[in-house]
This record gives C-alpha cells, structure tokens and sequence, in this order.
C-alpha cells in the first residue's frame, strides 16, 4: 500500500541547554509549536496551547507515513512533553535519510545541495527566532523568557518560520534518493534508534570521584609549575606563559604544547634536567582531561541512563557510526586487567590519596 507523507516538526522551550544532548534536554522540554503537513496539501501552524486532536487522529492512522527532519530529537520530545509515542517503524527521517547516502544532514545545506527554490528553503533569519524563542534569555535581561505575549511580532516571523521548515522537507523528501535507506538499511537503523533510546546505564559516583581526583591532581601540577618555573607561571595549563618561559629561561623555542610535542622532547638528553621535568608536569596536566565525565554529568537522564551517544551514518563517507556527546567508541583499550580496574575505581571512589 502507498502510504501517504505526512510532515511533521516542532518547536520546542527548555532551560537545559540542548548541547545536553536530546534525552536530558527532552526531560524538561515544552512544545512552543506544531507544524505539519499532508501530502501536498497546506501547512498547519498550532501554537503549543493550541487543540491539536486532528494532528493526533493523523498520527494514529497507519495510512500515513510520518516524515520528520532528524525525528530522534522530535520523537524524544514529544513522548517526554505529552506522552505521544511515535513508533519508528512508520518514521521517514530525512537527515537519516540524507546521511545514508553521503549527504549533509542540515535542512538549510540540502536545500541548496539539491537544488530547492529559494521560496522552500530554510529561513535565512531561523536562528534569530530559535533564540529568542527556544532558550532562556541571558542574565540581567528583564525577560528572562520571550513568549507570543511578550513579542507578538516576532511570534509571528516565527510562525512563518515554522512553516518554511515543512515546505523545505516536503521539498527535500521528493528529491531525496532511497537505495541505502530501504530493506537491511533501514531495519538497521531501527535497531540504532531502539538502541540510543535504551542507552547506557553510567556510574555516577565514579564520574564524580574522577572529577575530585583531576582536581587534586591540577593542584599538585600547578605548585609543580610554580616551583621549577619561580612563580612566572601558576597553572600548568598556562600555555602561553610556559612557551614565554622556556624560551626566556632555557633559550628553546617550542611550537606549541601538544601531546606529542610533549611526548617527543620530554626525554630528549639535549634539553636540562629541569626543563624536562616542567614538560613532564605539563604532560601529565594535558592529560588530565575530565571532559568525558561532564559530559556523563551533564547529558545523564533522570535514571541513570545516557542516551543519544550514536549517529547512524554519522561519518558521511563510509556510512560508519559517528559517536555524539560522550564518544564511547573513543574510550581508550585497557591495558591492565579487570582486577587491577576494579581496585583502581574503588580507590578513586575512596580519593585514595596515592592516586594523584
């Protein structure tokens, strides 16, 4: 049976930044507006108070087949927002579908890409609505929040954005081709939403026991710094002021502090003993790095869970996965055994001491 599209987007408010990532964001998300579409017929504009009983009579019928621009992040809201499950099994996804054949998943760019009017692309002044109306205001602004009540003008502006969004994807899903997103493909990627949504179930205690040791750690490499460079510089991660210092007090002139850089004069028999030992304590500062745990902290969902870490077809060449926010694929290989990393994380969890 030929199913019919049906065009769907949303608009959404939350105060949790979306860098987040999608599951910690959708927690506490708010759909400002609905936008969709049947088939070629007229868009639908709904404000997010607005009755949309009709959109949910669509979505219930198997006749329709739901077209959405990077539906992980529009599916996860809307079950977060209103409880309204969309199975992916009825989801064309067009940025998937873009990605799957080596094409850039943004609406804007595969517009241009292939070839829709001017009229269907995405609105050049998009962003400027997206942040007035889609984030918190900064500090000090006296609204703190921009509504329809509060900028009625650019409520509107922001409406008709709303409406050339669905307009483009409906443009960009005709033209879009379908041999790597059908059959195996296409089932693989199910099985990739399913397991995004599952997630990975994290140790907080141990991502915030690392945090505690990363800084003890710095402390102990800037009092280093400061003892073999006489306080010209305070803080091992001072770039700048360590290049100044070795070329001043050693007369050598490094490119820059990279790793490897690092790695490769740290024991070189040419340089003095001291400024070896600075490298060293400016090795061991670089890599000290507690991003990753962050991360987990910032983008964990409400159980435990971090969730959205995989993009299908992400690496646009090969059609490999490409990691998001906490990049496991780039977690180092053990080179210990499993008892040695289980003794590691208990000490860490205790701030053992001799572990800095």
């Amino acid at each position: 049976m030929q199913l019919t599209p049906l065009y769907l987007d949303t608009e959404t408010f939350c105060e949790t930044p979306i860098t987040n990532g999608t599951h910690r964001y959708a927690e506490g998300v708010e759909i400002i507006m609905w936008q969709w579409a049947v088939g070629d017929g007229p868009v639908e504009i709904r404000n997010g108070d607005d009755n949309i009983d009709d959109l949910l009579t669509l979505l219930d019928d198997p006749q329709y087949e739901i077209v959405i621009q990077n539906s992980a992040f529009d599916r996860t809201v809307m079950r977060h927002a209103c409880g309204i499950v969309i199975p992916v099994e009825r989801v064309f996804d067009t940025m998937v579908c873009a990605m799957a054949h080596s094409l850039p998943g943004a609406l804007g760019t595969l517009c241009s890409i292939l070839g829709v009017a001017v009229d269907k692309a995405k609105d050049k002044e998009g962003r400027t609505w997206i942040n007035l109306f889609c984030k918190p205001q900064p500090k000090g602004r006296k609204i703190r929040r921009a509504t329809k009540a509060t900028h009625p003008i650019e409520w509107q502006r922001f409406r008709d954005y709303g409406g050339l969004d669905i307009e483009a994807m409906r443009e960009i899903y005709k033209k879009l081709p379908r041999w790597n997103y059908r059959g195996a493909e296409r089932e693989l990627w199910m099985l990739d939403q399913k397991i995004n949504e599952r997630g990975v179930l994290m140790d907080l205690d141990l991502a915030h026991a690392a945090i505690r040791a990363s800084d003890r750690a710095q402390k102990i490499h800037a009092a280093d710094a400061v003892r073999l460079t006489n306080g010209a510089v305070t803080c091992a991660n001072q770039r700048d002021k360590m290049l100044e210092h070795i070329l001043e007090a050693y007369g050598v002139g490094l490119p820059d502090m990279r790793i490897s850089t690092l790695e490769r004069r740290v024991d070189d028999p040419d340089l003095p003993v001291e400024l070896r030992e600075l490298l060293a304590v400016r090795l061991q500062a670089s890599k000290t790095s507690v991003s990753k745990y962050k991360r987990v902290l910032n983008g964990v969902s409400a159980d435990g869970r971090l969730r959205g870490l995989l993009a299908f077809c992400g690496a646009l060449r090969t059609g490999r996965w490409a990691g998001r926010l906490w990049q496991p694929q780039n977690l180092a290989r053990p080179t210990i055994g499993n008892e040695e990393i289980e003794r590691g994380i208990e000490a860490l969890k205790a701030d053992a001491e001799d572990l800095v």
